[in-house]
C-alpha cells in the first residue's frame, strides 16, 4: 500500500511541475515593444464610443504579463 501511495504522490508532483513550471530564470526577462505610443482620436460626439488597437510585441525571452493599463 505504501508503494502505491508513493507512486501516486510522485505522479502528482511530476504532473504539477509540468503544468506549473515555476518562475523564469533571472536571465530571462520580458521586453514589451509598442510601435505606436499615442493615438489622437480628433473630435468625437459626446457619448460616442471610440476604439483603437495598440500592438504590443514581446521581444524578450520570458512571458509578458500586462497587469494594468492607464488611459488619459
Amino acid at each position: 500500500m505504501k508503494k502505491k501511495s508513493a507512486a501516486i504522490a510522485m505522479f502528482l508532483m511530476i504532473a504539477l511541475l509540468t503544468v506549473f513550471p515555476g518562475p523564469a530564470p533571472a536571465d530571462q526577462k520580458p521586453e514589451a515593444v509598442v510601435t505606436e505610443q499615442m493615438f489622437n482620436f480628433e473630435s468625437v460626439w459626446e457619448g460616442d464610443t471610440v476604439t483603437h488597437d495598440f500592438m504590443v510585441k514581446n521581444k524578450g525571452t520570458a512571458p509578458l504579463e500586462i497587469l494594468k493599463i492607464d488611459t488619459d
